[in-house]
């Protein structure tokens, strides 16, 4: 499997957010099927472990903030000595799963905000549950359940496993499944998260605590990554963390992580491509385009395979899906569950740096996206501290 010199690959060998995860779970008794994460966190003797992941806070863009000052508190942790990457493709949807589950993409199934369905027959939007051309809604959706997810495994050990997350998210079908055995904790506002966190420590029983924060990486879509408005947010987010960190018990057995599922890159508007229109879809695909705009999952009719790569050639990588999943792009191989593989189409488009695939079912245009393999997409900080 060829790809460009700008891109880079998950490294699922130790240097990913999978091996951080299992590594994490590792430390309370959960088998792993992973390397272990290759960078020294100081382990030894912790009790309680709180994970905090800031959607979208691409590693570039940290050292960007603090560069300008707006993450005093970030810039105090301790940063991994080397690089750490996203999963592919480098979207909330595959890295947060796997974050929750410690399984790679091609593990858990979640391979996109939007995958092909062998079982509903339809290009399925994985977070609202619909086919994404008729907008009928996935009647069953129990079978994406795939893994157990890492908090069940953690309590079926004796270990209190818990999530601060957004209300909003409580009771879908993804939290569901991959929260399940987490002692849920719903926040309306990010400042509640300290007080939360604080109290999911308890004295007499070893604890993991997730915390999530998704607004940054909504601000970075709607307005860039570069905007004030996401420099702002970050801001924000830093004083929340140093208000965590002081609401935390300081008896030395409490482990602090924070990274990321993914970065973000910015999207110039003329960036956009219009490769794929109605009519192509109706004449020279079997479906929808699944994917994201910065990883496109495709499936020609047959005969037009030719015709496809044409027209997406001169924007993006293009390479089969057979070749990508046995070249461990979603996942270390020997792990993949062949269920997954038709989720991915027969060709993968990933859009050159600055491009981005748009199609019929697409969102209206953003100024920041992810999804690819570019630096600002895929490598993601780990900061650490113990208190």
């Amino acid at each position: 499997m060829h790809l460009p010199p700008h891109a880079i690959r998950p490294d699922y060998a130790g240097g990913s957010v999978l091996n951080l995860a299992a590594t994490l779970g590792a430390h309370h008794g959960v088998p792993s099927l992973h390397a272990p994460y290759r960078h020294p966190l100081p382990l030894d003797g912790a009790r309680h472990i709180v994970l905090i992941v800031v959607d979208a806070l691409g590693a570039g863009q940290l050292r960007d903030a603090v560069t300008r000052g707006d993450a005093p508190t970030l810039a105090a942790l301790t940063p991994a000595p080397g690089a750490v990457t996203s999963v592919f493709p480098s979207t909330t949807m595959a890295a947060l799963t796997t974050l929750h589950t410690a399984r790679a993409p091609a593990e858990h199934g979640y391979l996109g905000l939007t995958v092909w369905l062998d079982e509903a027959q339809a290009v399925v939007n994985l977070i609202r549950l619909y086919d994404v051309y008729t907008h009928a809604p996935l009647e069953d959706a129990g079978f994406l359940a795939a893994v157990p997810s890492l908090y069940r495994q953690l309590h079926d050990r004796g270990v209190a496993a818990h999530v601060v997350m957004p209300a909003a998210y409580q009771h879908s079908v993804l939290t569901r499944w991959a929260c399940d055995g987490a002692g849920y904790h719903p926040y309306a506002q990010p400042e509640e998260t300290p007080e939360l966190t604080a109290a999911t420590l308890q004295p007499g029983q070893p604890s993991y605590t997730l915390v999530y924060f998704p607004d940054y990486d909504l601000i970075c879509h709607g307005s860039g990554p570069d905007s004030p408005e996401a420099h702002a947010e970050l801001r924000r987010t830093d004083r929340i963390v140093a208000d965590l960190l002081a609401a935390l018990p300081r008896n030395g057995d409490t482990l602090v992580v924070l990274t990321a599922d993914h970065g973000q890159s910015p999207q110039p508007p003329d960036g956009y491509v219009d490769a794929i229109t109605k009519k192509v879809m109706k004449t020279a695909l079997r479906g929808p385009v699944a994917g994201e705009e910065r990883a496109a999952y495709l499936r020609p009719q047959p005969g037009h395979h030719a015709e496809i790569a044409a027209l997406l050639a001169p924007h993006a990588t293009l390479l089969t899906a057979d070749d990508a999943w046995t070249g461990g792009l979603f996942g270390p191989p020997a792990h993949a569950d062949p269920r997954f593989r038709p989720r991915v189409g027969d060709l993968i488009a990933v859009p050159h740096p600055g491009h981005a695939i748009r199609r019929p079912t697409s969102p209206a245009p953003m100024l920041g996206l992810h999804g690819g393999w570019t630096a600002e997409e895929m490598l993601v900080p780990v900061l650490s501290v113990r208190v």
